[in-house]
């Protein structure tokens, strides 16, 4: 008898010490003889630096150190793909995040009134906040040139990479097709607000040599290794100890407080505390990638679609983060989930002075999404076809190629989400007042799951039953909110038929614990989740050969239930506890290690692969809005979900992702915007960066749609991207069949949609 926890809906098994407020976040670690940091950053986001004087801020009673780079000019340069960030910048500033100083003090006060005491000289320079002008041949280098250019008639040294996506013949495409649409969609910088802003605590053991880290992270492994690098450390040396994290978003695969804690606990020998200021954060932290897309699509008088010509330009800000995957997965996404047989792409990762852009839900697929579903209604409404209707017609099938070349054979139910979708949502109601509006609004998307692309993607989990009877799971996976600590509970449960309470997860860190990858790319419950399970098939064979030989019995007339090895026929039987501990006496513990380590194809020259994914999720939302026609105002009423996961482990918090990332999608597409003005934050608090709250969002219903994945544990895929990626798309074509204007510039806000309504009655004329 199994025991049922795969596809239960289970409570969150970090729930309890989160909503009692046990858990321990990395703000609330205090050790003794504590230095708490802080750091200087630049005001001016792109100058040389002349001279940096902190001889006053030395002076100050309670100051401990102060350091500059020319203090740490030993250390090396950091990032996530290419290493171009300085801990200390020396010679000039990029953007206003940019750190100058480190000052340890022994308070936060006695450390910021330090940081107000130090005076730079700058000699400022041109700033690049247009990715447009940063690409022209004449503009100032952010960064030196390479001795190798990809950016060939551009700026060599602020193109950072150019991507080429290219399938079928597309000048036929385009003539063989009876109309050509053109358009262009641009999207914003964004900021993920997690609740928890970044923060930590180091020790430095001097005898050692090691170092201590409590402080959140995506990747623990990764971050552990670039840490190492740029210290000149050894991975082993750096420890990571993942406390209870408030939200990532993607902004946690880059490092943050980690190398001004850890440089400043190795020069000070005593334990170090940083908390960033939510100003702070929102300045020298990861943004969303603003995105600009050029489409030119050939369509015959059916519907088919003939040619799509993509020209994508993303502005990845002073460094290069995780940019240039970003964009061109944007790129590789940027026709949906629909058949064209002839593509031609290109897209371009460009530096300017703006906050660097990274990681953030969707990974480029977001930004992407709002382009081409907004493309897509407005070929449909073009043409005169029902949008749903239209999508059916060149929506992916079972057999179907991807625009870089991918064949889908397994678990490909777009039409299916489509359908479930509309039927669930109905049709529009009646506005609640005569100036007011209301439209209805969908779309589709498709998200790759895990790294891709041929990129080395693996999970390893290691299991052992303890002495008390319990499964202890050992993964670094990181639970940023997600959930995959429950799912791999589940799992494990499932496969041992045990009670979902005997399974006990331990703290993750990086040296204790094998290399989980990133919580990131939605690739969690696959690749955790797989090794899980095959750990789990791994020590249940383990566990009925120890017991037979305990048992004098064979393996098919044992099973093992809530704890105990049962022999059929009979009274006897064994606890777990009992033979772990006979086990570890005959020095053969009941342990056992799984790892899923699928293979992807790199995507040659022209973007092209047979297998560059391990499997799509797909999911389509139909949203319902009311927009007031004096105001500009949108208020989202209803939202009806279809994802297609393959499989649901954990139904609940399948819907607590597609409830959260619909918030997100909202935020996109109604009223989020980190403003730059040459370079500089316009914006970087709460009071004038928008979000959504509770008021705003509205009723959300998910209806679950499982096609039964081929490489997913049980059957599942992922959801926790593809959650927000139809969101914002939706609400745009809804607003346009509301109001019969078109946003083509995020976010939606009122003062764009009255613009637009306004140039309407005019004629055209703004």
């Amino acid at each position: 008898m199994r025991a049922g926890y795969v596809g239960k809906a289970v409570d969150r098994v970090d729930a309890r010490t989160k909503v009692t407020g046990a858990a321990k976040y990395p703000a609330d670690f205090y050790f003794e003889d504590m230095l708490h940091i802080k750091v200087l950053r630049a005001p001016h986001p792109h100058a040389r630096i002349k001279k940096i004087d902190v001889e006053k801020a030395r002076a100050l009673e309670g100051v401990e150190l102060i350091i500059t780079g020319e203090d740490v000019d030993w250390l090396k340069k950091f990032g996530l793909i290419f290493k171009d960030q300085e801990v200390l910048v020396r010679e000039k500033t990029r953007y206003m995040g940019d750190a100058l100083a480190i000052v340890a003090a022994d308070s936060e006060r006695t450390a910021r009134r330090a940081l107000r005491l130090i005076q730079v000289d700058y000699e400022e320079l041109e700033v690049l906040g247009d990715p447009l002008r940063a690409m022209e041949a004449d503009a100032p280098y952010i960064h030196e040139p390479p001795a190798e250019s990809c950016a060939h008639q551009y700026n060599p040294a602020n193109v950072l990479c150019v991507h080429h996506l290219n399938k079928g013949d597309v000048d036929k495409g385009f003539a063989e097709a009876d109309y050509i649409f053109e358009n262009q969609y641009t999207t914003s910088h964004i900021e993920h607000v997690a609740l928890q802003p970044e923060s930590g605590v180091a020790v430095y053991d001097q005898d050692t040599g090691k170092l201590r880290l409590w402080a959140a992270t995506q990747w623990l492994h990764d971050a552990q290794a670039d840490i190492a690098q740029c210290m000149g450390m050894s991975p082993e040396q750096v420890e990571i100890i993942q406390p209870a994290i408030g939200g990532a978003f993607g902004k946690r695969e880059d490092l943050s407080v980690h190398l001004p804690l850890a440089v400043m606990a190795k020069l000070t020998g005593r334990p170090v505390k940083m908390v960033m200021t939510r100003g702070e954060s929102m300045i020298a932290q990861s943004k969303r990638h603003p995105a600009i897309y050029r489409f030119k699509t050939g369509v015959k008088k059916d519907g088919t679609l003939t040619a799509w010509q993509t020209e994508l330009i993303s502005d990845t800000g002073a460094y290069a983060s995780s940019g240039p995957a970003v964009v061109h997965q944007g790129l590789y996404v940027s026709t949906g989930p629909y058949n064209v047989e002839n593509v031609r792409g290109v897209c371009y990762t460009v530096y300017t002075n703006n906050t660097y852009s990274g990681a953030m839900r969707g990974f480029g697929a977001t930004q992407s999404a709002f382009a081409y579903e907004s493309h897509i209604d407005y070929i449909a409404k073009e043409l005169g076809l029902d949008p749903a209707q239209f999508r059916l017609k060149n929506c992916f099938r079972p057999g179907s190629v991807t625009a870089n070349g991918q064949k889908l054979t397994t678990s490909v139910a777009v039409a299916e989400t489509i359908e479930t979708a509309r039927e669930r949502f109905g049709s529009k109601g009646t506005p609640s007042s005569p100036r007011k509006r209301r439209g209805m609004g969908m779309a589709t998307i498709m998200f790759g799951c895990g790294y891709g692309e041929g990129f080395p993607d693996h999970s390893i989990v290691n299991l052992e039953v303890t002495e008390e009877g319990r499964i202890r799971v050992k993964s670094a996976a990181a639970d940023v909110g997600q959930g995959v600590k429950t799912v791999v509970a589940q799992i494990v449960a499932e496969v041992l038929n045990l009670p979902l309470d005997l399974i006990e997860l331990a703290e993750a860190d990086s040296v204790t614990m094998k290399n989980a990858g990133s919580t990131s790319a939605t690739r969690q419950t696959i690749f955790t989740g797989n090794a899980a399970k095959i750990a789990a098939e791994q020590l249940l064979a383990k566990i009925f050969h120890r017991a037979s030989m305990e048992l004098c019995r064979h393996h098919p007339e044992l099973s093992v239930k809530d704890g105990e090895i049962i022999l059929h026929g009979t009274d006897r039987q064994m606890t777990l506890a009992d033979l772990a501990k006979v086990a570890r006496v005959k020095q053969d513990p009941l342990a056992a290690e799984g790892c899923f380590f699928p293979h992807t194809d790199v995507p040659d020259e022209q973007g092209q692969g047979e297998l560059v994914y391990v499997a799509y999720t797909f999911n389509t939302q139909f949203v319902e809005v009311e927009v007031d026609t004096e105001t500009g105002q949108v208020d989202v009423l209803r939202v009806v979900a279809a994802p297609d996961i393959g499989k649901a482990i954990n139904p609940m918090g399948v819907e607590g992702q597609s409830e959260g990332g619909t918030a997100m999608g909202m935020g996109m597409a109604l009223m989020e915007q980190q403003v730059f003005k040459d370079g500089i934050t316009v914006n970087p608090d709460l009071g004038t960066y928008l979000i959504p709250t509770t008021m705003d969002v509205p009723d959300i219903e998910t209806i679950i749609v499982e096609s039964g994945d081929a490489c997913g544990p049980y059957g599942a895929k992922g959801i926790g991207e593809p959650a927000m990626i139809p969101t914002a798309p939706a609400i745009i074509n809804a607003i346009e069949d509301a109001v019969g204007v078109r946003i083509t510039d995020l976010p939606a806000t009122p003062e764009k949609i009255l613009a637009a309504l306004a140039k309407t009655k005019n004629g055209g004329e703004a």
